[in-house]
């Protein structure tokens, strides 16, 4: 009787995971296809400005999770199991992928507080290759950690959950605290400053990406972060919170979509003409 209860219980688990790979892939697919048309229309069809650089490469680190993702899925579904060299191959791309997207939205969401904080320093006195320069700096900080990794695990140096559980407490702790203070601040200017409603849409995503996040993505941080601070290695989760993250990356072109589109009555417009009114009040 108990040994049948157990392969009852080890059937439901099966069939709860097939059922979360299938929506995982599903959503990675939406969000390969939203991210995808953000990155072609801001590299070749849109003009660029500082803010823009910031949004193409958050669109192509999401992109580059939810892809990984994805395939760790077909993986999973090919072999039945979350091993194997092309599976870590893929874990180390969807870690650069995801640190990459933290840090660009924190420094995104510090961006925007400077230029509500001080925007005449901002508009007139930031230099022309701050956002260039910051998003090489982030792509570099993220394949240098995943790098060294990758060679420990390598080396046999340390575990390899050891070391992801290090970067993904210290990515998610301090990237939380720098978004949180920045929301906080963007979120009074926005309520307070009549000025900075007239021009909220950039405002606007920011805060909806910083929500989202939390809501989202910080999830993998923190089933990292428990693991790391009660020493404990629980996979009962894992599955729920990389579905979440990759949700997360694929819901910022949603956002891009909603805030930009135009009022009911217009004409509708393509998804070009409403990056272009979404982020026009930058060149303003």
């Amino acid at each position: 009787m108990e040994k049948t209860m157990q392969l009852e219980s080890i059937s439901d688990i099966d069939i709860e995971g097939y059922i979360l790979s299938i929506f995982t892939i599903l959503i990675c697919i939406l969000g390969l296809l939203g991210n995808g048309t953000v990155v072609w229309l801001l590299s070749f069809c849109i003009k660029r400005n500082p803010f823009t650089i910031y949004i193409l490469n958050l669109s192509v680190a999401d992109l580059g999770v939810v892809t990984a993702n994805c395939f760790m899925e077909i993986i999973w579904y090919a072999t039945g199991m979350y091993d194997g060299p092309v599976y870590h191959f893929l874990e180390d791309v969807f870690q650069v992928m995801y640190s990459a997207g933290q840090y660009l939205l924190t420094v995104i969401s510090i961006d925007r507080c400077v230029s509500v904080l001080f925007p005449i320093w901002h508009r007139c006195h930031r230099p022309a290759n701050l956002s260039n320069t910051l998003c090489s700096a982030i792509w570099v900080l993220s394949n240098l950690l995943c790098g060294i990794n990758f060679t420990l695990r390598l080396t046999e140096m340390v575990a390899n959950y050891t070391m992801k559980h290090n970067q993904y407490a210290v990515n998610g702790i301090l990237c939380l605290l720098l978004m949180t203070i920045s929301t906080l601040i963007l979120c009074l200017k926005v309520s307070f400053k009549s000025q900075q409603r007239r021009r909220g849409k950039t405002l606007i995503i920011i805060l909806l990406a910083l929500l989202f996040f939390i809501i989202f993505s910080f999830p993998l941080n923190a089933y990292y972060i428990s693991g790391y601070v009660f020493d404990s290695d629980s996979t009962i989760y894992v599955n729920h919170v990389y579905l979440s993250a990759c949700l997360n990356s694929s819901i910022n072109p949603l956002i891009y979509f909603l805030v930009g589109r135009q009022k009911r009555g217009r004409p509708r417009k393509s998804m070009k003409a409403i990056l272009q009114n979404v982020f026009k009040e930058e060149e303003n």
